[in-house]
């Protein structure tokens, strides 16, 4: 052997670094290159954490229309079928599969975003959940972790988790949104869950004698909800515990005037009663609170 045209590698190379890296570093890449959507409030993108402008997405009504259907079949995928018969119900199957190729190139064109976005099959098109986040999965997913951790009995832990839910909530989903598209189901139903989580925690709240958040959360959800009755025993009960007698009477006849406004009827004998004790003085027990206020949701 002649030695002196042998050079010795400085590291050996193993098979398994190759493999490391070829999977790891692929990984990394889609991480660097994450996407999300804001839907509830004011429709955003945000793109490796830098918000794009969207009034030009939003002025082209395929390409936005495209995307919240696959917001609204974001887990079970949307059938290439439905996608047809949406945008492009007579036309022949030549035409329907080059359209919806030429929307899809535009759709990642406007996020500047590159395959990952999507996972497409012969039948269906996927959001890919590896590179996009959605900022309901992770509002439902803090809802039910608060539920859980409530029902075990984890009741610091299961406000924390609910008051970092809420803030998710920005408002109502793609409420700035402009569509034919039948969204006002899901409308109806994130804003229900959204009201629902706050009473929970608002209930919470006034179990712990966490008063001062029981009243910031309170006023959010009259504010959602304004006919909410057990909603105003809750508020009146916190004020009650504050000894702010004042602002319990002020509450009650706000609370009476919009129910004669809106249903010709007065508050429930329960939230007289309730006003009335908590004048004089008397607050419930904490863990006689449930029965004061009544159940909700």
């Amino acid at each position: 052997m002649n030695t002196a045209q042998y050079i010795p590698l400085k590291k050996p190379v193993r098979i398994g670094e190759i493999l490391y890296k070829a999977k790891y570093q692929k990984n990394s890449e889609i991480e660097r290159h994450k996407l999300k959507f804001n839907t509830l409030g004011s429709f955003s993108v945000i793109l490796d954490e830098k918000k794009l402008k969207t009034v030009e997405f939003i002025k082209q009504h395929k390409i936005q229309d495209l995307l919240i259907l696959l917001i609204l079949h974001r887990k079970d995928g949307l059938s290439k079928k439905v996608i047809f018969n949406y945008f492009w119900e007579n036309y022949s199957e030549k035409c329907k599969r080059s359209n919806l190729n030429t929307l899809i190139y535009r759709l990642n064109k406007s996020f500047k975003i590159n395959k990952d976005f999507l996972k497409i099959d012969r039948n269906s098109i996927y959001i890919n959940g590896d590179s996009v986040e959605i900022d309901v999965d992770n509002f439902l997913e803090g809802a039910r972790t608060s539920e859980y951790l409530e029902k075990i009995n984890n009741f610091n832990k299961a406000i924390s988790m609910s008051l970092r839910t809420l803030k998710l909530y920005r408002g109502n989903f793609l409420e700035n949104i402009s569509t034919d598209l039948p969204v006002a189901e899901e409308r109806l139903k994130l804003k229900h869950l959204y009201q629902a989580l706050l009473f929970r925690t608002l209930r919470l709240t006034v179990c712990r004698g966490l008063y001062r958040e029981s009243l910031e959360l309170g006023k959010k959800l009259i504010s959602s909800d304004p006919y909410c009755e057990p909603a105003y025993r809750l508020i009146m009960t916190a004020l009650g515990f504050l000894g702010n007698t004042s602002e319990i009477i002020r509450l009650f006849i706000d609370l009476e005037k919009k129910l004669q406004e809106k249903y010709g009827i007065n508050p429930d004998k329960k939230t007289l009663l309730l006003k009335n004790r908590l004048i004089l003085g008397i607050n419930p027990e904490h863990e006689k609170i449930l029965e004061e206020v009544s159940i909700f949701f």
